[in-house]
């Protein structure tokens, strides 16, 4: 499968949005108390805050695509 073959869900959770592609979580996205939005890894390592969801959705998938 190539990048750009590989579908991306985006799945609600009790802490936010994790980001899976198949049954793997890839990366997990937070909102925080002052209303920035925290990029994590699968593994729950910080990876950048955003201002915006849109803007953290963007940074998790291209985080993703790089680390291919």
């Amino acid at each position: 499968m190539s990048k750009k073959d590989t579908e991306i869900q985006v799945i609600d959770s009790a802490d936010g949005v994790e980001l899976k592609v198949g049954t793997h979580t890839i990366r997990k996205i937070r909102e925080l108390p002052e209303g920035k939005f925290e990029v994590l890894t699968a593994d729950d390592k910080h990876l950048t805050t955003a201002m915006t969801y849109a803007d953290a959705e963007e940074e998790a998938i291209r985080s993703y695509n790089l680390a291919l």
